[in-house]
Parts: structure tokens; C-alpha cells; sequence
């Protein structure tokens, strides 16, 4: 629990260490994690831009990049780097992240933050995780969005990375609800165009 009597100045140089404390601890001990969370945060700042978001807004949704999924570091090693399919048991494992990096981000004096990292993975419809939430603020929709496509378009352990234009389709075909917010979906994919060649995958793109 952070000091009411702390000044705004120290309570933001204060966030800022712990910040860095576990996105560097994050870099250590999932770099998969830690580069895709990299490219998320600036996907979502660049988004957030394009559609007049205040300082603010893109300060959290900044650091809601680097650290939505910080939670996985509490998930066995095996399980996220598992090759294969996963059990029920493990998707369910997997599907505690949110939570999980809800209550490691307890001492940052930032709700909105923690209410990113918590909500990131429910869906408008309800059917999405930790808790089927239906009500999702704005920066939530903004950052599932550019979450959803950095990791279709990564190389994972499970599956190769998807090109761009592959992407586009999935995301706005009628038949693969992903149960983001369908106006910013539509902005967000107009954006793509412009910002990511046909051929490119994310994780290529951000490399060259």
C-alpha cells in the first residue's frame, strides 16, 4: 500500500522502480514475454495517439504494455513454454495470469494500470477470463486489440507467427468473433494497413 502523504513527484519516481524492478525481472526470466510485451506497449501508445488519447492515458497504457502479462511469471515454465496443445488443466493455469499480475501490481499507485492487467483478456460478450467481465473501459479495448494481434503475429512455442494480411482477415471475419470492440477494431485494422507490410510478421516487422 503506497503513502497518502507521499508527494506526486516521489509516488511517480516510486512507481517507476518498482516498474522497472519487474519488467527487468521479466526480461531475465521469460524474454519470449518480455519482447512481446515490449512491442504491445508501443503498439497500444501508438494506437492510443491515432485516437487523441490525453499524456496520461498513454503513460498507463505505456506501462500496461510492459506489464499486462507479468503475471505469467507466477505460471510453471513447462506449461507456458510447452510446445504442444494444452490440458484443460493447464489452459486453466495459464487463464490465472490476469489475476495473478493484478495482485503483484498491488503497490503501484496507478488503478487503471492493475485494472488492465486484470481485464485484458475478458471479452464485450462476457466470455472471456478471469471473471466473464462485460463492462471494459477504454484503455482495456485498446490494448486486448493490439495484444491480440502482436500475438498472432509472434512465433510462439505452439504455433509460427501469422502474416499481417492473414491477420486482418481473422480479426475482421464474422466467423472469428474475438470479441473485441468491433468500432475500435475497425480503426485499429485501417492503422495496420499503413504500419505493417503484407509480407511481415509483428515479430519480424519489430525486428527490422
Amino acid at each position: 500500500m503506497h503513502s497518502t502523504g507521499m508527494s506526486d513527484a516521489k509516488r511517480q519516481q516510486w512507481s517507476g522502480r518498482i516498474t522497472h524492478g519487474l519488467v527487468s525481472q521479466l526480461a531475465r526470466l521469460d524474454p519470449h514475454t518480455h519482447s512481446h510485451s515490449a512491442r504491445v506497449a508501443r503498439l497500444s501508445v501508438y494506437f492510443g495517439m491515432k485516437l487523441g488519447l490525453c499524456a496520461q492515458e498513454l503513460v498507463t497504457l505505456q506501462a500496461a504494455g510492459l506489464l499486462h502479462d507479468i503475471g505469467k511469471l507466477r505460471i510453471n515454465r513447462r506449461v507456458l513454454r510447452k510446445p504442444g496443445p494444452l490440458t484443460r488443466r493447464e489452459r486453466c493455469e495459464i487463464q490465472r495470469h490476469p489475476q495473478y499480475g493484478f495482485e503483484m501490481l498491488a503497490a503501484l499507485p496507478n488503478p487503471a494500470l492493475r485494472e488492465i492487467t486484470l481485464k485484458h483478456h475478458e471479452r464485450l460478450d462476457g466470455k472471456g477470463y478471469p471473471h466473464g467481465i462485460r463492462e471494459l473501459p477504454l484503455l482495456v479495448r485498446v490494448l486486448q486489440i493490439a495484444d491480440a494481434w502482436d500475438g498472432l503475429g509472434s512465433h510462439r512455442p505452439y504455433c509460427r507467427a501469422i502474416p499481417s494480411s492473414r491477420i486482418r482477415r481473422m480479426l475482421s471475419s464474422p466467423d472469428n468473433d474475438f470479441g473485441f470492440d468491433p468500432e475500435l477494431l475497425e480503426r485499429f485494422l485501417a492503422l495496420t494497413t499503413r504500419v505493417f507490410p503484407d509480407y511481415d510478421s509483428i515479430a519480424d516487422q519489430s525486428a527490422a
